[in-house]
């Protein structure tokens, strides 16, 4: 079984005030839920692995300012969610300090139960 050392390595996840790690261990809120990755391997019907809701900043048409928050709440295979976390993290990078802005990462606890060991060292 993974740890959550493993999954942090495997999905980029750095030591940052702006991402909180949970595990859902039965894997209830993974139910119906498949990769946001429309081109995935998986094919339909694959529970998705990573649950990511983030803060993303909207921006000022002409000032280019930000001046809103949207909440993204997609789902993601191992494979696909390391991505959109990089991409969150840039994202959020210049309001790291603002407490709003956020970074959620849930991990279904049957694939850290279940995982392959090639699926870790990938």
């Amino acid at each position: 079984m993974l740890n959550e050392t493993q999954v942090r390595d495997l999905l980029g996840i750095p030591a940052d005030n702006r991402v909180k790690y949970e595990t859902d261990w039965d894997g209830s809120d993974f139910n119906g839920s498949e990769c946001h990755e429309g081109a995935c391997r998986h094919g339909d019907g694959t529970p998705a692995s990573v649950h990511i809701d983030w803060t993303k900043p909207g921006f000022d048409e002409d000032t280019d300012a930000p001046n809103s928050l949207h909440l993204q709440e997609l789902a993601f295979c191992i494979d696909h969610a390391r991505a959109e976390i990089a991409d969150a993290l840039n994202e959020t990078a210049p309001f790291a300090h603002d407490n709003d802005v956020f970074i959620k990462v849930v991990v279904n606890g049957w694939y850290l139960r279940y995982a392959m060991p090639s699926q870790v060292a990938a």
